[in-house]
């Protein structure tokens, strides 16, 4: 069970960290824009994985900054979801 439980906390943050890279990738080979759903739903999905992966090895750092990450994408998100 403590295994399984090791295995989910790496796959949450591995996940994390490739919808980050994913969303990122595709803005920058201009495949999506960074104001597109996709680019911020993948952020929104990245940063949060991170965020736990980060909370659970005490990377105080990295959760601060994907926190506020999520934030911004948070803000930008409500604003293109109002157009």
């Amino acid at each position: 069970m403590l295994l399984q439980r090791k295995y989910l906390k790496e796959a949450i943050g591995w996940a994390g960290a490739l919808c980050s890279l994913l969303g990122f990738s595709l803005n920058t080979l201009n495949m999506i824009s960074s104001q597109s759903l996709t680019y911020l739903l993948l952020n929104v999905l990245g940063c949060a994985f991170l965020i736990i992966y980060a909370v659970n090895k005490k990377a105080h750092a990295s959760w601060v900054l994907n926190s506020i990450w999520l934030l911004i994408t948070a803000i930008a998100l409500v604003k293109a979801l109002m157009v």
